[in-house]
C-alpha cells in the first residue's frame, strides 16, 4: 500500500472504502451465496467465542503497531527541531568570530538552510532523494579549517563543534527515518491478520442480510483507515501527514533577519565614528 502515500486523501478515503469495504462485502456476497444461511448459524457459539479472541488479539496488535508509529513519528519530528535549532545557533556563533572565517562560515550555514528546504525536502516527500553526499561536511570543514585568534575564539569554536555534533545526530536520523520503514514482518501480520479478522465475520448469518452487509463494510473500512493511519505514520516524510520543514524555515528566517541587522550596524558604525572624530 505504499503507494497511497503519494495520493491525495481524497483518493485514500475512496481506496479504503473501494478496496477494504468493497472487498469485504463481495466476500460475504460469495460465502452466503456458496453456504446456507442455516449452516452458518449453526456455528454463532462456536464462531462467536474464536472471533472474539481473535479480534481482541488483532485489536492489540494494532494498538500496539500504532502506539510505536506514533512514537517514531514524533522521533523523527524531534529531530527535525534539533537539527535547525542547532543550524541557528551555529550561525549566531559564527558572528562571534573574526573575518574572514564569519562571513565563511555564515555562508555555509544559509546555504545548508537552503539546500534543506529548497532540495532535500521536496526529494525526500517523492522518494527521489539519494543521500546526503554534501551533508554537513562543508560545515565541518569550515569549523575545522579555522586556526582560533585566543582563548575567546577557542571557547566558541568549542560550542560551535557541540552544536555541529547535534546537526549531524539529527541529520543522520533524519535520513535514517526516511529510509527505514517497519519490518517487513510487522507489515505481514497486519495484512494477514486484517484478512483473517475479516474471514471470520463471514461465520456468521444474519436473517437481515443488508444489515450484515453493512456491519461488515463499516468494520472493514474501519480496519482499512487504522492500517492506514499506521503506513503514514510510518513515513513521516512521504504521505500526507508528514514532517514540516517549518523549523528550517523559521531558522532561516531568524539568520536573515540577524544578518540585515549585522548589515545594519556595520553602516552605522562608521557614521558613528565619523561624528566621534570630528567633535
Amino acid at each position: 500500500m505504499n503507494f497511497l502515500l503519494y495520493c491525495g486523501a481524497a483518493t485514500q478515503i475512496v481506496f479504503v472504502i473501494v478496496v477494504f469495504g468493497g472487498g469485504s462485502v463481495a466476500g460475504l456476497c460469495i460465502v452466503r451465496w456458496l453456504v446456507p444461511l442455516d449452516r452458518l448459524q449453526k456455528n454463532h457459539e462456536v464462531a462467536g467465542v474464536t472471533f472474539g479472541v481473535l479480534g481482541a488479539f488483532y485489536g492489540l496488535v494494532l494498538a500496539f503497531v500504532i502506539l510505536a508509529a506514533w512514537e517514531r513519528f514524533n522521533q523523527a519530528n524531534a529531530d527535525v527541531l534539533s537539527e535547525a535549532t542547532a543550524l541557528e545557533s551555529l550561525y549566531k556563533l559564527g558572528a562571534a568570530l573574526s573575518e574572514p572565517m564569519r562571513t565563511q562560515l555564515d555562508s555555509a550555514v544559509l546555504e545548508y538552510a537552503h539546500r534543506v528546504i529548497e532540495k532535500e525536502w521536496p526529494q525526500m516527500a517523492d522518494s527521489t532523494f539519494q543521500g546526503g553526499k554534501v551533508g554537513a561536511h562543508e560545515l565541518w570543514a569550515t569549523v575545522l579549517a579555522y586556526h582560533t585568534a585566543d582563548s575567546r575564539e577557542q571557547m566558541l569554536m568549542d560550542k560551535s563543534i557541540d552544536q555541529l555534533n547535534l546537526i549531524s545526530q539529527a541529520r543522520s536520523q533524519r535520513f535514517l527515518f526516511y529510509e527505514d520503514d517497519l519490518p517487513s514482518v510487522v507489515w505481514t501480520v497486519i495484512y494477514l491478520g486484517c484478512l483473517m479478522t475479516i474471514g471470520f465475520s463471514y461465520f456468521f448469518g444474519s436473517n437481515v442480510f443488508r444489515a450484515q452487509v453493512v456491519m461488515c463494510g463499516f468494520f472493514s473500512i474501519l480496519l482499512g483507515m487504522t492500517i492506514l493511519a499506521i503506513l503514514e505514520l510510518a513515513h513521516p516524510y512521504q504521505g500526507v501527514v508528514t514532517i514540516s520543514n517549518e523549523p528550517f524555515r523559521y531558522a532561516l528566517s531568524r539568520m536573515e533577519a540577524a544578518n540585515s541587522y549585522k548589515m545594519a550596524t556595520a553602516k552605522e558604525s562608521p557614521q558613528a565614528t565619523s561624528r566621534a572624530s570630528d567633535r
